[in-house]
């Protein structure tokens, strides 16, 4: 239905007119008032109706359902992924209307459904896509725009490959080797996965750093995942001094990297410059990510305690951070060195200075600046 006016009165009425448009049927049907101001307060009001009997499509509802997520996440991108993911998965039916089969038969076609290889879809892809349905339905159903829940007995399929394959410790070294030779001539881009590899940042948070964010070898990382995304790292001051050389001059609110773009870049940018760099050097392909779970693994069997690691790569706890990104024999590595360190009279927590004084010095620039808690 739509709503035109409101019209004056035509030469000989002295009432105020609306029009109420059927495209279904091709109807027009008048209502009148006495003034322009009640023509618009009747036609305000029809709008109301219509819109209550009108069903709620799915799309509609994820139209409302991203102002919602707008007041919790602070990245306008991360919300409109969400969206994107939500209107891709569900058919534009009324919310209403799905059944238990109907969203069964959904998700089994999301998993069927070619990824960008022409390939059917990851298992963490499908499956990541069906909790946020879930998610979303959770809220329709607080909201009392769904009575039902279709898709409470949708069971996800497949396995997912949790973390991702990380570089050995001598490709560690060589990657940072040339990583910091690369960034002294002046290679943002070496200089972007320098930072992701001693801070295990996010390609995101590195590629959103502005140059007010840094204060010597301090970092703040304005996350917008979690709450826990928001900290202060320490960084290894070679790095430090290296940022401190590619920021100087600058505004404080521009773009660390990537600044002559009109806005940031996606993580493809940092991803084809790491992918160059393991060509060159002959190591094993990775991407950005990796460097992140590489970090926490280095971390761990250096000493760090899993709150350390947790902490510094913006998990709110290490089951996260032991699923997804810590290698299984850092972790075992890593309790045993703290046993060991506790029974021998060592300090339960050593500070970065302490772990780092106990490496080769050419180690000491695979390893990450351990980050404080």
């Amino acid at each position: 239905m739509r709503i035109y006016g409101p019209y004056p009165p035509s030469p000989g009425r002295t009432r105020w007119r609306i029009q109420v448009y059927d495209p279904s049927t091709k109807r027009k049907r008048s209502l009148t008032a006495e003034t322009a101001q009640g023509a618009r307060d009747l036609a305000a009001l029809v709008e109301e109706e219509l819109r209550r009997a009108a069903p709620l499509l799915a799309h509609e509802a994820v139209e409302q359902y991203l102002e919602y997520k707008r007041g919790q996440v602070r990245s306008e991108r991360h919300v409109q992924a969400i969206g994107k993911s939500l209107c891709q998965f569900l058919p534009n039916v009324p919310v209403r209307s799905v059944t238990r089969q109907q969203a069964e038969d959904c998700y089994l076609a999301a998993t069927k459904r070619p990824g960008k290889q022409g390939r059917s879809a990851a298992a963490a892809t499908h499956r990541g896509r069906l909790r946020l349905v879930k998610a979303f339905w959770a809220w329709l159903r607080k909201r009392e725009l769904a009575t039902d829940d279709p898709w409470s007995s949708v069971e996800p399929i497949g396995r997912v490959n949790t973390g991702k394959t990380q570089l050995g410790e001598s490709e560690a070294r060589k990657l940072d080797q040339y990583l910091f030779r690369q960034a002294e001539d002046g290679d943002e881009g070496a200089l972007a996965l320098l930072l992701a590899l001693y801070l295990g940042l996010r390609t995101s948070e590195v590629l959103g750093l502005t140059v007010g964010a840094i204060d010597g070898t301090t970092i703040f990382v304005a996350g917008t995942k979690t709450k826990n995304a928001r900290r202060k790292l320490a960084l290894y001051e070679p790095v430090a001094k290296l940022l401190a050389r590619h920021c100087e001059g600058r505004p404080a609110t521009q773009r660390v990297f990537a600044a002559n773009l009109p806005q940031q870049p996606k993580p493809d940018w940092a991803y084809k410059r790491l992918r160059k760099a393991c060509q060159r050097l002959e190591i094993p392909q990775v991407c950005p990510h990796s460097l992140r779970g590489l970090h926490s693994s280095l971390a761990l069997e250096a000493g760090a305690t899993t709150h350390q690691v947790a902490s510094a790569l913006g998990h709110a706890s290490f089951a996260t951070t032991a699923r997804h990104y810590a290698k299984r024999d850092s972790i075992e590595k890593g309790k045993a060195k703290r046993v060991a360190d506790v029974l021998h009279g060592s300090s339960p927590d050593p500070t970065v200075e302490q772990i780092l004084a106990k490496l080769p010095k050419d180690e000491r620039r695979v390893l990450l600046s351990l980050i404080r808690a």
